[in-house]
């Protein structure tokens, strides 16, 4: 993937709200920054050209959870229908991507940087090569750059998670880092093109079982153990680990089939809903 064009001017609810009420210093990039605008009869005009109208703000301060960024003049919401529904949602801190209707990241007690975080830590990353499977925002490869690592390969199936990552401000360290690589395809076949042992940590975070069953399967692990150096660790986010009203039990059947595939010292991190587990020496 190529990096992303100037990042456009986003606007939520409260920030509509502070234009309507003519509060001159707001943030455009979901409060990373503050910016300081002029006003006319018509709207709202920012420091480079960028001019919003009134009519449209109160359209926007109606809209508690989305985001909306400004092209050719209007404001249009951060969300793409192409047979899913995408959407970038606010939460407490970093927004999470909604897949129809289902969030991508933890939010009930903990926002979706803090989540990411959690999860790295887990793995107990320290430097070397990491492989992440699904990068959706890419908050688990940011996370995982601060740990000192050489190199992230991010992988990301859908076209359309991409596209909601470049224009959200909190994604941009997987477009700007250089030790970030992202390849665009289904990790299921792009695993296959690495090398063996190249990895030191593979954080696998799929979505749900329904949208990627092929992700939990013992062929997957096994390839995912093929490029892992031996003693290197896999985190495997499962969710709830019960699914009991199915009667299946989703956490079992996934450390059933990672100790099949070569991984061992398997043991469930209650905290981040996940099995950690070491690939066996050979």
């Amino acid at each position: 993937m190529g990096g992303r064009g100037p990042q456009p001017r986003l606007f939520t609810a409260k920030t509509a709200k502070r234009l309507l009420g003519l509060q001159g210093k707001v943030s455009t990039d979901l409060d990373l920054s503050e910016v300081v605008v002029s006003f006319t009869d018509d709207g709202v005009r920012f420091p480079d050209g960028c001019f919003v109208c009134f009519e449209d703000l109160e359209r926007v301060s109606m809209r508690e959870d989305g985001v909306f960024f400004v092209e050719g003049g209007s404001l249009y919401q951060v969300a793409i229908s192409d047979g899913h529904y995408y959407k970038l949602v606010l939460t407490e801190g970093a927004p999470t991507l909604e897949i129809d209707g289902v969030r991508m990241h933890r939010t009930k007690g903990i926002n979706p940087e803090r989540d990411a975080a959690e999860k790295v830590e887990a793995l107990g990353i320290e430097g070397g090569r990491v492989l992440d499977t699904c990068t959706g925002l890419g908050y688990t490869a940011i996370a995982a750059l601060s740990m000192g690592v050489e190199l992230v390969v991010s992988i990301e199936r859908g076209v359309e998670v991409l596209r909601i990552a470049e224009l959200n401000p909190w994604s941009s360290g997987i477009f700007t880092d250089g030790r970030v690589h992202l390849l665009l395809g289904d990790a299921f076949s792009l695993i296959d093109s690495f090398p063996d042992e190249f990895f030191n940590w593979i954080i696998h975070d799929p979505p749900r079982f329904a949208l990627a069953g092929h992700l939990y399967g013992g062929e997957f692990y096994a390839r995912m153990s093929r490029v892992l150096r031996p003693g290197g660790r896999v985190f495997h986010y499962t969710g709830e680990p019960g699914s009991r009203r199915r009667r299946v039990d989703l956490r079992r059947g996934v450390m059933r089939r990672l100790g099949e595939a070569g991984f061992f010292r398997l043991r469930f991190v209650e905290g981040v809903m996940g099995v950690v587990g070491e690939r066996r020496p050979s």
